[in-house]
């Protein structure tokens, strides 16, 4: 690896650690002490599952990623190395501007934000809706910063595992966003579906 590679391969390690444990897992972590957000395994009978099972599913999953990146690290074609370089430049570029909207977007939301999973959505008790910035626009702005982001990452790293990555953020966050969507239609009613006529689902200004 050159220089150039070092420095691309640093910015975007630190941005994920960053939107991965400093900006979504921390916050759910603390969030779901409170009991305000959900949990990564069904509830038992009513109860809850201890808070230490659920960080050792986060750290399941990550231990599960390493495989998949050891042995789908396969390049998707060759590029020559100019084209490789003019796509690791544009690919930087489209993934710290996917960051940037994902970041506005949490910033927007603030204390609305919550995570949800395959299984269940939360809101808070005084939840209310978040209209403005880019929520103006479109209803579920962090899922599309993030696919941008990730639509970066293949750019600068085509391979299989990237795209693989791609593709289940697509699929499940389309998942989330209509359990979302239900969990806010039953909330807020006739509010929710004004608000869906003059915005976008997850692709501003197309879907």
């Amino acid at each position: 690896m050159t220089l150039f590679d070092w420095i691309i391969a640093g910015i975007i390690l630190i941005v994920l650690v960053y939107l991965s444990f400093v900006l979504t897992l921390a916050d759910w972590l603390l969030a779901l002490k409170k009991g305000q957000a959900v949990t990564l395994l069904p509830e038992r009978k009513g109860r809850v599952w201890p808070l230490w099972t659920q960080v050792a599913m986060v750290l399941l999953g990550l231990a599960l990623c390493v495989p998949l990146f050891y042995f789908l690290w396969i390049p998707l074609f060759e590029i020559p190395v100019q084209v490789g370089r003019i796509l690791d430049v544009i690919g930087l570029v489209v993934y710290l501007a996917g960051v940037a909207f994902v970041l506005w977007a949490r910033r927007m939301l603030g204390k609305m934000w919550g995570l949800s999973t395959s299984r269940n959505v939360k809101l808070r008790d005084d939840h209310q809706l978040v209209r403005h910035g880019p929520c103006a626009f479109v209803r579920n702005p962090m899922y599309f910063g993030w696919w941008v982001a990730m639509a970066g990452l293949v750019l600068v790293y085509p391979t299989w595992v990237v795209l693989l990555f791609l593709v289940f953020s697509v699929i499940s966050f389309a998942g989330r966003a209509r359990r979302e969507d239900k969990a806010l239609t039953e909330r807020f009613g006739d509010a929710w579906t004004r608000y869906k006529k003059r915005t976008k689902f997850l692709i501003p200004y197309i879907y």
